[in-house]
């Protein structure tokens, strides 16, 4: 639940600075796409690191 209200929170902040700065819709689809593309990369390779539970 943590991670999708850090991720919510993200993607909101990425998605307001880029109307701050005023910036076309195809750069903000873009810049939301590689953030969210970060993120399951890097919770695949997290995810990937560990080892199940009850395995020796």
């Amino acid at each position: 639940m943590w991670s999708a209200l850090t991720g919510a929170l993200l993607i909101g902040s990425i998605s307001n600075g880029m109307d701050l700065r005023a910036l076309p819709s195809s750069v903000k689809f873009m810049v939301t796409g590689a953030a969210l593309l970060a993120a399951v990369t890097i919770d695949a390779l997290a995810r990937s690191g560990r080892q199940p539970a009850g395995r020796s």
